[in-house]
C-alpha cells in the first residue's frame, strides 16, 4: 500500500508539472458539482443509506421477544375449581459468535455500498469524458470546414473575375461552384451533428459549460515508452474502483458463506415461564430451552452460499485482469496517441504549404482549378485529422488522469 501511494504522488506531480490546460476540460468544481446530481449517483447515496439501514438490522438481528398469555379454569375431585394464569416470554438467541457475525455482515454490505457508488461516480465520469471529447470533435470540425468554405469562395471569386477578363474558362467556375456547395453541405452536416452533441451535453449533464474547440493545448509529450510505465500501471489497476468493488462483493460472499455454515447449530429459542395455580395456592417459574433440528434445507444452502462464495472469488480474478489490460491500454493510448499526432501535424503543415502554392499558382495561371481544388481538399483533410489526432492525444492523456485518481475522484 505504501509503494501504491508513493506511485499516486509521482503520478500526481507529473500531472501537475504537465497538466491538460484548462481549456480542454472544464472545470473541476463544475464537474464535480455535474456528477453529484446524476440521478444515479444520487440513487447510489440513497443505496448507501439504505445499506446503513440493512447494517443496522442485522446488527439488532432477526429475532423479537414474543409475549404469551393464557387463563383456565381448573375442576379437580369435590366440584372445587381453581383459576389459573400463566405467562410465557419467550425469544430466539443468537449464540456461537452469529451476532458479531451479523454485524460485521453489516459492515461489508455498507462497504460493498460505497464500493458500488465509488465505481459509478468513476464511470459517469469517463462518461462525461468521452461525451465532452465527442464535442470537441464535432466542434473542431465545423471549424476545419468553415475555413475550407471560406477559401472555396475566395476559390470561386478568382474563377468569376478569370472568367470575365476572358482568362478562365467557365468550366472553371462550374467546378468552383460546385466545389463550393460540396463543402458546404458538408459543413451542414458537422454542424448537425455537433448540434447533437452539445444537446447531449446540455441534457445528460445541466449546467456543464459549453466545449471550446478554438483554442485547445497542445497534448504534453510523454517521452516514455508503455514498458517503463509498470508502476503506474500496476497502480492503476490496484486503485481501480471496479476492482475493488469486485473484491468487497467477494468478501461480502465469503462472510455470508461462513455466517450460514454456522447455522449449522440451529439457534435455541429460551422460554421463561411463570404462573398461578389453584387459585394462587401454588406458583410456578421455570426456564426452558427448545431447539429445532436441522434438516437437508441448512445444509443446501451452506452449499448454495459456498458455491457463490466461489464464484465471486473468480469474479476477482476476472476484473483484475480487464481491468489489468484496460489500465495498459490508457497508458498505450497515451503514448501513441502523441506520436500519432505529431506525425500528422507535420503531414498537415507541408499539405497546407502545398495548398496555398497551388492556389497562387492557379491564380497566376500556372496549373488548373481542379488541381488547386485537389491540393486545397487535401490540405482539408490532413487538418481535419491532424485535429482529431490531437483531441484523441488529449482525451487519452486525460482518461489516464481519470483512471489514476488525480482529476475528477471521488476520494
Amino acid at each position: 500500500m505504501k509503494a501504491h501511494a508513493l506511485v499516486l504522488l509521482a503520478f500526481a506531480a507529473a500531472a501537475q508539472a504537465a497538466p491538460v490546460a484548462p481549456s480542454a476540460l472544464p472545470p473541476e468544481a463544475e464537474v464535480r458539482r455535474v456528477l453529484a446530481n446524476l440521478p444515479a449517483l444520487r440513487q447510489g447515496m440513497l443505496n448507501t443509506q439504505l445499506a446503513g439501514a440493512e447494517r443496522d438490522k442485522l446488527a439488532a438481528g432477526p429475532y423479537e421477544w414474543t409475549l404469551r398469555a393464557g387463563a383456565s379454569r381448573r375442576t379437580a375431585p369435590g366440584a372445587e375449581r381453581y383459576l389459573e394464569q400463566e405467562v410465557a416470554l419467550e425469544r430466539p438467541l443468537r449464540w456461537f459468535g452469529k451476532a458479531s457475525q451479523d454485524q460485521a455482515l453489516g459492515e461489508q454490505g455498507l462497504a460493498v455500498a460505497h464500493a458500488l457508488h465509488a465505481d459509478a461516480w468513476h464511470e459517469a465520469g469517463r462518461a462525461l469524458l468521452r461525451d465532452w471529447f465527442d464535442a470537441l470533435r464535432e466542434l473542431s470540425g465545423v471549424a476545419r470546414l468553415e475555413e475550407q468554405l471560406a477559401v472555396t469562395q475566395r476559390l470561386q471569386a478568382i474563377a468569376a473575375r478569370r472568367v470575365q477578363a476572358g482568362d478562365g474558362a467557365r468550366l472553371d467556375l462550374l467546378q468552383a461552384d460546385t466545389e463550393q456547395r460540396r463543402v458546404l453541405a458538408l459543413l451542414q452536416q458537422a454542424r448537425q451533428r455537433s448540434e447533437q452533441t452539445l444537446t447531449l451535453l446540455a441534457v445528460s449533464y445541466p449546467g456543464l459549460p459549453r466545449p471550446q474547440a478554438d483554442s485547445l493545448p497542445l497534448p504534453q509529450a510523454g517521452g516514455q515508452s508503455v514498458s517503463s510505465w509498470t508502476e503506474r500501471i500496476e497502480h492503476i489497476g490496484h486503485d481501480s474502483h471496479e476492482l475493488q468493488l469486485a473484491q468487497a462483493e467477494a468478501d461480502l460472499y465469503a462472510m455470508r458463506a461462513g455466517r450460514l455454515a454456522s447455522d449449522a447449530m440451529p439457534d435455541p429459542t429460551l422460554i421463561l415461564r411463570a404462573a398461578r395455580e389453584r387459585d394462587g395456592q401454588e406458583r410456578v417459574f421455570g426456564v426452558s430451552l427448545s431447539f429445532p433440528l436441522p434438516g437437508a434445507g441448512r445444509a443446501a444452502d451452506r452449499s448454495a452460499a459456498a458455491i457463490k462464495a466461489s464464484m465471486a472469488r473468480e469474479q476477482v480474478a476476472q476484473t483484475q485482469l480487464r481491468v489489468a489490460l484496460a489500465a495498459r491500454r490508457a497508458a498505450s493510448d497515451s503514448v501513441h496517441s502523441h506520436a500519432i499526432w505529431t506525425t500528422l501535424q507535420e503531414i498537415q503543415q507541408q499539405t497546407i504549404r502545398q495548398a496555398e502554392l497551388m492556389q497562387r499558382a492557379y491564380q497566376a495561371g500556372e496549373c488548373t482549378l481542379a488541381e488547386a481544388l485537389a491540393g486545397r481538399r487535401q490540405a482539408t483533410g490532413a487538418a481535419l485529422a491532424a485535429q482529431t489526432a490531437q483531441i484523441e492525444a488529449l482525451a487519452a492523456q486525460a482518461r489516464l488522469q481519470l483512471d489514476a485518481h488525480v482529476i475528477w475522484s471521488i476520494d
